[in-house]
């Protein structure tokens, strides 16, 4: 039997770690995490990998053992292990489906402000009025789907960056920057901690035809912008609050996103060059606009 089978799994906090690796040492095909409470990690510290109070773990399965088979070889593994995990007493079928199909139905063309935000494999035409931005989703976050993005898309649709130098900081897709550079910004700037958000971004500038510049962080000296563009979380743009304002140039825009309506106070407090005006929130989430003085 080779069909996908798959085993859950409820995990306290504690034992999500052990239960995982023991899944893969009983030749799981892969293992994922989710909440199974409701307990949202928004903002995790830089390089911790929480998990919640109650974790449900998938396992997939993929071989020619019996489910009694591999049932039997977790409950050994787990009891030699100390693991005091309740397992089921049966795998699930996963349906033979086109993956693929069901990957890239998931995103289809999104109408934002005056932006239409289109995957290459769609043929939706584009609305009249509206500027069409080629993206393709993949490892980097940015799909325009979160109010996030779609709070600076608004932004940058209502304010657009004609003939303007943008940064898009802390880039993902590059969604921010391609859609300037849609409207026909003079240069877009791409910085990411993560070179695959870098090749992302590329590959999507290349799709509408566009350059966009890529580096991490600190491969760029002495630039300022007319826009800066910072779709990121609150605890990182208050680390970089004086590396964000000296890349705007003076007079230019700070477009500050990510962060949770609660956490806009403590955002603006830590930019005293910055010139705010007023605030605009969406489904919790606040976007910062301002002006170095």
């Amino acid at each position: 039997m080779t069909t996908f089978r798959q085993v859950a799994l409820l995990c306290t906090e504690a034992d999500v770690a052990l239960a995982e690796e023991l899944l893969f040492v009983c030749d799981a095909q892969a293992v994922s995490l989710s909440d199974d409470g409701d307990t949202p990690i928004l903002e995790p510290p830089v390089g911790t990998h929480p998990v919640w109070p109650q974790t449900r773990v998938l396992a997939l399965f993929c071989d020619t053992r019996t489910d009694s088979e591999i049932l039997d070889t977790l409950a050994d593994a787990f009891q030699r292990a100390g693991c005091l995990i309740e397992l089921p007493t049966e795998l699930s079928i996963l349906e033979d489906q086109d993956w693929i199909r069901i990957s890239l139905d998931q995103f289809q063309p999104l109408h934002i402000g005056r932006f239409w935000i289109k995957p290459s494999w769609s043929d939706a035409p584009t609305p009249d009025g509206c500027t069409l931005v080629s993206l393709d989703p993949g490892l980097a976050f940015g799909t325009g789907m979160h109010p996030t993005t779609q709070l600076c898309l608004e932004w940058l649709s209502d304010c657009p960056a004609k003939h303007l130098s943008v940064l898009d900081f802390g880039a993902g897709s590059g969604i921010l920057g391609v859609a300037a550079g849609c409207q026909g910004a003079a240069s877009v700037h791409a910085i990411d901690i993560d070179p695959q958000a870098l090749q992302a971004t590329a590959s999507n500038a290349a799709l509408n035809h566009l350059t966009v510049n890529t580096s991490l962080p600190g491969d760029i000296q002495g630039e300022h912008f007319d826009v800066v563009l910072a779709n990121i979380l609150a605890n990182p743009l208050i680390d970089l609050a004086d590396t964000l304002t000296d890349l705007v140039k003076p007079g230019g825009t700070l477009v500050m996103a990510g962060l949770l309506d609660a956490q806009a106070q403590d955002v603006k407090a830590a930019y005293p060059e910055i010139q705010f005006a007023s605030d605009l929130s969406k489904s919790g989430w606040t976007r910062l606009v301002g002006h170095r003085r």
